[in-house]
Parts: structure tokens; C-alpha cells; sequence
């Protein structure tokens, strides 16, 4: 057993020609080695794929940046929220162009929409097995690919339309690009193909790609031999990573400002400042991101608690719980991703022993702890915008080393009986934790625990009875009936999302439905209104825009369902400066502009008012100005056919030009 795990990589021997007619033995041997990752890949594409519709669209405000995506290639290139190309969504690109390909290919539909993410989640698990197979085997693959498939966050945000499972797709590609560079003759090629595919992962979030970055940097130093070869590699690496990931910065920066949407989240209309404000370090440090909820949400509501219990933006909320070591066992995060930390824990020190001696085994157990410890690190201390679904990316890491772990601890406890203490304790408290995450929601799959307690009580005694009778069959079947205990209560949580509609599409959270902020621009539902929308459709003339609103939150249903040009004057939020009562003026003036919703929500969640938004801004001064100068419209003076609840808040401006100018001074 021994002389098999220190093999450089997996191998197996051929299939005898007696046993398959020649035409079949090819496919047979695959067949044979290959059978786990069809069935891992299969567990992951039914969950991530399995009635997908129920979630509609998604995420409205991605899945109207998407519908705006197909209506022009300038709206696609910079990721227009808004058909008229007004302002971009708040992230990069790439998540958005995928989708956006798909809906121009197949239409604007739930599937078109969703299922390149759920194909990205069950790739993802198709990759970490070939990654895990080559280096540790078959069995550490089998492992580490069902942790994987069962990662309840993870398969929450792979049925929807989030960056998050592009931007983990790409990470695990980049990880096996690098650790493919240490044995292959034309080791340059990899490390090219390491830098796009990071490139294009920053490309996806930005930022938060970037850091397991040091981790993947270490592993590329420790898995090359010779200090020269080694910063030759690095530089490659680090050189072409850089290339890629400041692409599209450049190209919109380098854009003039008039000739594309307005760089939504930033301060100064570039994407520069959203990478190191918005979408950077204000996410670490709060300073950027107060009171906001970008695409992937934010602080700054009350009420409303996620599963587990707690208000958002407390502890226990969906939006990450409080700061601090304990975050990552927290009401809001446990259930999502804690499930299996203490044997990823167990897992990496066991690898990082055993392959001590290995250098290219020794640098992937390095990469997969230094992912995990980074992620986790900055999630548990994150002071500004952060929450429950983010800790998606720390699944491949758990991934990898409870595989690794499993491998590495056979021929560890077969050398040093000691071994069986760590797997106690690590099984023990595995055991402990998932009996007080499930506590937490007691009625929700609570006879799993059952399940989980008897697994691994029959894996100990099966373990035992292995070893005392030298049968490592005995030992490789209780191991696996004792894995089975231990995925039984998250991978309940998981099968769990294909049975209900997500209840919060801008902010997801895997497991039970009990009020994890439903409100209406999050939820699989339009926030947008069909009778508004075919009145102001009766009322086109030639307009870019049908209908102007203070924010994103208000107006993506109107996109993405509804199939109208809104304008999002202050971006996601409302709170963006994006531009000024004189020139929301000329466009009126110029017949672009007509109708605007003005009161309501104030641009909180889910209202359908267009008030001027938080924080003041453009979209609060533009909406002064309109409710000062034009004709507020109602249900009577439009026959019945503007629905009566909008009476009062909706506003033409038509002729209101010059009046509108003298509410900017000029």
C-alpha cells in the first residue's frame, strides 16, 4: 500500500486482452480507473443542475447586466447594467460575458442564465479530482471531489448567477497549471496558462482572487529545484498573471468617460478605484463599503434573519456574523462551510508529513494549506462588506486536504499506531461540531445526526477490526462508511437546494429557508411590475431609456423580467455620482429621457420606489429636481392603464428640459 501512494502519480496496470476484445480494452482501462469521477462529477452536475428553473433568473442585478449584454457589443464589452449603456455593474466582466453568450445563443431564461454556473461548479469538481489523482491517487481524487460536490455553500452559489463559481473554476485551473508545471518538459507553456487563467479569475472578482495568490506563489518556489530556475518561473508566472489581470482595467480606463457606461461602485468613474476601494481593500477594512450593498451585497439594513438566527449585519446574519477566530463556526457561516474543517486540519498536517521527502506531493499540500489558512484568515478578521456565500472559496482547499488526508493517514497508521490519536481527536471534534452546527436548526434533517453518529461508530470498529486482523480492505471500507457519516448532515444541506427556490438570490445561504433576507430584488422573483412595464412600453417614442430610477435595486426587475432600458442613476445602492441634474436635463431636452420614479423605497431593498437612494448623491439630486419640475402621473390620467399603486410616483419630464436646468442653476 505504501510503495502505490509514493508513487509520483496514480497509475494502473493494463487490463489483460483475455478479458476485453482488443476494441474494448482502451475504454475498458479508462472506464475502470475513471469511474469515480464520473460518479463524483454526476453527484455534482444533479445538485448544481437539478431544477435549476425554480430559482428564475437569479440574481436580478446580474441577470439584468445580462439582458443589457445582449443588446449591443459596447454593452458586453464594458458589462452595461442598463440596456442604454448608462452604468456598468459594480464586478468585472467575465461571470457576466459567459451568461450574456449564453442568452444571446439560447435566449433570456432561467437556464440560459444559471446553467453555465452550475456547469462551472461541476467542473470545478471534475478538475480537483484529476488534480488530486495525479499526485495522490485515486482514492484522495474519490474524496476530495465528493467533499467537493457536497460543499452545501458551494452548491447554493453554483445555481446561481454569481462570479463566485467562475472565480473558483479558474483558481482550481490556475492551481493545476502550476503544480502540471513541476514534471512537464515545456514547464514555461503551464506557467503562461497558470498567469491567464489568475488573470481571468481577477477578471471574475477582482481582489478576492487574489488571495490565495502567496500560497500558489510558494508552492511554485518550493516544487522547482535551483534558486534561478525557480524566479525564472516566478517571473513567467507573476509577469503573465499581471498582463491578464489589468486587460480590461485598461481598456475601460483608457476609454474616454462619454464613450462608455460609467464605472458603477467606483468614486471616480474608474475601474482602478473599484479594484482597490469598492472591490478591494474596503471590503477587508471597511472603509470603503459602508453602509453599501454591492452586487454581492453589503451592510447598512436591519431585520430580516438568515438561517441559523440573527439579524443582517449581526451575528448569525447573512452577512457574515462578527469578526473575529470564531467567525468561520458562526450561526451564519457554520452550516455553510465549517462541516469538515477540523479533518482538512488533520489533513494537512498528516500530508505535509508524509510527503515531507516529496517536493512536487510536498508543494501541493503546501498550496491547498496556504489557500485554505489565507481565505479563512481574512474571512474570519474581514471588517467591511462581507458575507455568508464568500466562503464558497474556501471548499476546494477543504477539499483537497481531507482527500490528501486520507491517502497520506493509511500508511501513517500503519507505521506509527500514534497516528490514531490526531484521527481521534480530529474525528471526535468533526463529530462534535456537525452535532452542534445541526442543533442550531434541530428541524431540518435533524435524523442525520443519527446517520452520522452510526457511521462513525461503524468505521472506528471496522478500522479496529482491520487492523487487528491485518485486512486493509477492512480499513479502506470503514473509511469510507465513515466519510458517508460524515457528509450525511451537509450533504443533506446541500441536496436541500434543489428541493426549494432560493430565498435570497443576491445573497444565498445554503440549508434551511428561515428568512435569510427575502426581500424582493434578491429573491428567484421580479421586483419589477408588468403593467407599469407595458404602459411606459405603450409610450415609447425614441427614447434610449424608458424609465429612469435612483438606483439598480429598484430597477433590475424592470430589466431583467420585464424587458425595459432603465437608467439606475446611482448605481446598485443609489449612492453613486454618477452625474448632475443639467445633464440628465439635456437628455430630456434631446428626447432620451421621460419617465422617472421618484418616491417609495428611498432606494432600500426591494421597494418599488425610485427615492433618492442612500447617502444623497446624483440620484438624490436628480430626483429632487423632477419632483420640483414635472407632471406627476396617475392611474385616472392614463386611463387605467398605469397600475393605481404607482399614482404619484412616477414623473414625465416631457417638455420639462429647460426647467429641469433651472433646478441645476443653469
Amino acid at each position: 500500500m505504501t510503495a502505490v501512494l509514493d508513487r509520483p502519480r496514480s497509475t494502473e496496470p493494463h487490463q489483460p486482452a483475455a478479458v476485453s476484445p482488443p476494441a474494448l480494452a482502451a475504454p475498458a482501462r479508462w472506464l475502470r480507473v475513471h469511474w469515480t469521477l464520473l460518479a463524483v462529477t454526476a453527484t455534482s452536475l444533479a445538485l448544481n443542475a437539478g431544477t435549476l428553473s425554480i430559482n428564475g433568473l437569479g440574481n436580478q442585478y446580474y441577470a439584468a447586466a445580462t439582458r443589457s449584454m445582449t443588446v449591443s457589443w459596447s454593452n458586453f464589452l464594458f458589462a452595461s447594467f442598463d440596456p442604454g449603456g448608462f452604468i456598468s455593474v459594480d464586478k468585472p466582466p467575465v461571470a457576466l460575458w459567459i451568461a450574456a453568450l449564453s442568452a444571446r445563443l439560447f435566449g433570456v431564461n432561467s437556464w440560459s442564465i444559471l446553467l453555465p454556473s452550475a456547469l462551472a461548479g461541476t467542473a470545478a469538481v471534475s478538475l480537483l479530482w484529476c488534480i488530486l489523482r495525479r499526485r495522490f491517487g485515486t482514492m484522495a481524487a474519490t474524496v476530495g471531489g465528493i467533499v467537493l460536490a457536497l460543499s452545501p455553500v458551494n452548491v447554493a452559489v453554483n445555481r446561481l448567477n454569481l462570479p463566485e463559481p467562475y472565480m473558483i473554476l479558474f483558481l482550481i485551473a490556475a492551481a493545476w497549471a502550476i503544480l502540471r508545471s513541476f514534471d512537464a518538459k515545456r514547464a514555461r507553456r503551464w506557467l503562461v496558462l497558470a498567469g491567464v487563467l489568475m488573470g481571468l479569475a481577477f477578471n471574475t472578482k477582482m481582489l478576492a482572487a487574489f488571495i490565495p495568490l502567496p500560497a500558489i506563489g510558494v508552492a511554485l518556489v518550493a516544487g522547482t529545484s535551483g534558486w534561478w530556475e525557480k524566479a525564472k518561473r516566478g517571473l513567467v508566472f507573476g509577469a503573465t498573471t499581471i498582463a491578464v489581470s489589468i486587460s480590461w482595467l485598461m481598456i475601460v480606463d483608457l476609454t474616454p468617460a462619454s464613450s462608455r457606461p460609467f464605472v458603477g461602485g467606483s468614486t471616480n468613474n474608474t475601474v482602478r478605484d473599484l479594484v482597490f476601494g469598492y472591490n478591494g481593500f474596503g471590503r477587508v477594512t471597511g472603509g470603503a463599503t459602508a453602509g453599501r450593498l454591492p452586487g454581492g451585497g453589503g451592510a447598512g439594513f436591519g431585520g430580516g434573519a438568515g438561517p441559523g438566527g440573527g439579524a443582517m449585519g449581526a451575528s448569525g446574519g447573512i452577512f457574515g456574523g462578527s469578526a473575529g477566530p470564531g467567525r468561520l463556526l458562526s450561526d451564519a457561516l457554520g452550516g455553510q462551510i465549517a462541516w469538515l474543517v477540523p479533518l482538512a486540519l488533520l489533513g494537512a498536517a498528516a500530508g505535509a508529513w508524509f510527503y515531507r521527502r516529496d517536493r512536487e506531493r510536498r508543494a501541493a499540500v503546501v498550496l491547498w494549506t496556504g489557500w485554505f489558512a489565507l481565505y479563512a484568515g481574512v474571512f474570519s478578521y474581514a471588517g467591511g462588506t462581507f458575507h455568508a456565500y464568500y466562503t464558497s472559496t474556501l471548499a476546494p482547499a477543504i477539499a483537497a486536504l481531507v482527500g490528501i488526508g486520507a491517502t497520506a493517514l493509511l500508511p501513517l497508521l500503519r507505521r506509527h499506531r500514534l497516528w490514531f490519536v490526531p484521527l481521534g481527536i480530529a474525528v471526535a471534534t468533526t463529530v462534535a461540531l456537525q452535532l452542534g452546527l445541526a442543533a442550531r436548526e434541530p428541524n431540518f434533517h435533524g435524523w442525520m445526526r443519527v446517520v452520522l453518529v452510526a457511521g462513525v461508530a461503524a468505521a472506528a470498529a471496522g478500522i479496529a477490526a482491520g487492523f487487528a486482523m491485518r485486512k486493509g480492505t477492512f480499513v479502506v471500507v470503514a473509511l469510507a462508511i465513515g466519510l458517508a457519516g460524515l457528509l450525511a448532515i451537509p450533504g443533506a444541506w446541500a441536496a436541500s437546494e434543489t428541493a426549494n427556490p432560493v430565498l435570497n438570490a443576491t445573497l444565498p445561504q445554503a440549508g434551511p429557508r428561515t428568512g435569510a433576507a427575502g426581500t424582493s430584488f434578491g429573491s428567484a422573483s421580479s421586483n419589477g411590475n408588468a403593467q407599469l412595464a407595458s404602459y411606459l412600453k405603450s409610450q415609447r417614442s425614441g427614447q434610449t431609456w424608458d424609465l429612469a430610477v435612483s438606483s439598480a435595486q429598484v430597477g433590475s426587475g424592470y430589466v431583467a423580467y420585464d424587458d425595459l432600458s432603465v437608467m439606475a442613476i446611482g448605481g446598485f445602492m443609489g449612492s453613486d455620482n454618477t452625474t448632475t441634474v443639467a445633464k440628465i436635463a439635456d437628455l430630456v431636452y434631446a428626447g432620451q429621457l421621460r419617465f422617472f420614479q421618484v418616491s417609495g423605497a428611498q432606494g432600500g431593498a426591494g421597494g418599488r420606489g425610485g427615492g433618492p437612494g442612500l447617502g444623497g448623491g446624483a440620484a438624490s439630486r436628480v430626483m429632487s429636481a423632477v419632483q420640483q419640475s414635472c407632471t406627476a402621473v396617475t392611474a385616472r390620467s392614463t386611463d387605467g392603464a398605469m397600475p393605481a399603486s404607482f399614482s404619484g410616483t412616477l414623473y414625465d419630464c416631457a417638455g420639462q428640459a429647460g426647467a429641469l436646468r433651472a433646478q441645476a442653476g443653469g
